[in-house]
């Protein structure tokens, strides 16, 4: 007694019968502080109720008081408190949900053939309320759900979907017969990764994936048609034994060569398996087109000036629209170690958006950042022509300390790139305008050239960039050389680049490597 005197905490904690979760503690100040997980509870205190938690009482004369705690769904919580004058009391209690016990009972209905697998996915829930899967090791189960209407769907594949609506009684077990019947033969909602793409981009790149949903088991085929009507591709699917289906065309033929460009059309048909259906002679199909393009090309490009293109010359190459290419990099440069963060997106066709974010960390002073973006526009078409232009402009801004390492500095630029496409090489001029701030209203002169290989899973570059600086504070031109690697080995979307170079100033030289990860599609 005398120990429970001292503590009087631990005797309010053994009145109130708590559950797991349940908390009380003992604070300075006066009166009875009550939360509930969940909030919204109705709270009486000796029979009264005085409002929904939480809730703060400073007025509760000292002394032994009941307290009730309601809400609809959950089970009613009962228990005394002990309250002192010189101590106020926290109490945290767990609400227990009301829940009861649902029988459920998956039947196939009358006339369904007893060759048709059933094997059901269950999903329960509230009306008007998201529902929730419930797994099922066999045709009957147990579900222990909350109180209330509560809706039972049953889905299984090859049958129609079929719900029963039950009250759950926190009281009684309740059952549930759900009634399956065998689902009509159906190819529908199919669509495709690439409505344009060029089979001779890298692995993933090069190929589109056409996805549907079928209703029930069966087999079809894939049948692809040029403008003529003729046959170049013909695949068997194999039997569907769920919901959803896929199938890649590479923009192949039947023997592995590439097609013309132009535009496809793709027919896949297909009927129920004669063992489960008396329908399995009609044939449903599903129609849509494909556009082989070879100058869609997807490959990646650096992306370090906030531009596009090698390293130090921006190239007029776009990505065809729904492409985009993100990456991160870390570089040596000039002790510091700066990283960037880079996306390019093309909105729509022989449009280009970039941008870049940079921090460049330092010991000795403070840590810059920076950000970049660009627009680019292509002129010609890659496929029809052997040069390319494209011309854009550009925005960057940095902070103390925050230029991107091998950028033009912050300002604003126009560029024009031109190239010379032979075969899988590029040869690729690029004269450029930048305007440096406030500095004055002459801009600096940049003419950036370089070459490019694609070797399709990867490809290689040498590159160089001259800066003029017209202004009253002209220093001698500025240059910039680099040569990088990239690597996308196929069938993965994830490439990876290293690159070096160097860049000399007056009599100040210096170097750089870097090494990037990023992501194509």
């Amino acid at each position: 007694m005398i120990f429970l005197c001292l503590f009087p905490a631990l005797l309010q904690a053994r009145e109130a019968s708590g559950i797991t979760g349940d908390s009380f503690e003992e604070i300075s100040g006066r009166g009875l502080v009550i939360r509930t997980n969940p909030s919204g509870v109705k709270v009486f205190i000796d029979g009264a109720e005085r409002g929904i938690t939480p809730l703060t009482f400073d007025n509760l004369l000292p002394g032994e008081h009941s307290v009730r705690l309601n809400k609809e769904g959950y089970r009613e919580r009962n228990f005394n408190v002990t309250l002192f004058s010189t101590s106020r009391l926290v109490v945290s209690i767990e609400m227990e949900e009301e829940r009861g016990v649902v029988m459920v009972s998956v039947h196939r209905a009358a006339g369904s053939p007893e060759t048709l697998p059933l094997n059901p996915q269950i999903y329960t829930g509230a009306l008007n309320e998201t529902e929730t899967a419930v797994t099922l090791s066999s045709d009957n189960a147990l579900l222990n759900l909350p109180t209330g209407y509560r809706t039972i769907r049953a889905r299984a594949f090859g049958w129609e979907d079929s719900r029963v609506t039950v009250l759950v009684d926190g009281t009684n077990a309740v059952t549930a017969d759900i009634y399956m019947k065998p689902a009509v033969f159906k190819l529908e909602n199919i669509s495709q990764s690439r409505r344009r793409f060029n089979p001779m981009n890298s692995g993933s790149l090069g190929v589109t994936e056409y996805r549907f949903e079928v209703s029930a088991p069966g087999a079809g085929n894939v049948t692809i048609t040029d403008r003529d009507g003729l046959i170049v591709f013909e695949k068997q699917l194999g039997a569907f034994d769920s919901w959803f289906q896929s199938v890649s065309w590479d923009g192949r033929d039947d023997n592995g060569k590439p097609l013309p460009k132009g535009i496809y059309t793709i027919l896949i048909e297909a009927s129920a398996l004669q063992e489960f259906s008396a329908d399995y002679n009609e044939t449903v199909s599903l129609k849509l087109e494909t556009e082989i393009d070879y100058s869609a090309g997807i490959f990646p490009l650096s992306l370090k000036s906030g531009i596009s293109g090698l390293t130090f010359a921006p190239m007029p190459n776009v990505l065809p629209p729904g492409s985009y290419q993100f990456e991160a990099g870390i570089a040596y440069v000039n002790s510091f170690l700066p990283f960037e963060i880079g996306m390019r997106v093309s909105p729509f066709k022989k449009m280009e958006l970039a941008t870049v974010f940079n921090i460049n960390p330092r010991l000795e002073n403070k840590t810059g950042w920076g950000i970049t973006g660009s627009a680019k526009y292509n002129f010609f078409d890659s496929d029809n022509s052997p040069v390319l232009f494209a011309a854009g402009v550009s925005y960057a801004w940095a902070s103390e300390n925050g230029d991107a390492p091998l950028s033009a500095g912050r300002g604003v630029g126009l560029f024009t790139p031109l190239s010379l496409e032979l075969s899988n090489f590029s040869i690729v001029f690029t004269p450029a305008i930048f305007w440096r701030g406030p500095e004055g209203l002459v801009p600096a002169l940049l003419l950036s050239a370089g070459a490019l290989y694609n070797g399709g899973w990867f490809n290689t570059g040498l590159s160089m960039r001259c800066e003029f600086d017209f202004t009253e504070n002209a220093e001698s031109p500025k240059f910039l050389s680099g040569a990088q690697v990239y690597f996308l080995p196929p069938p993965s979307n994830f490439f990876v680049s290293l690159s070096a170079g160097l860049w000399t100033q007056n009599s100040n030289t210096g170097g750089y490597g870097g090494i990037t990860i990023g992501l194509l599609y």
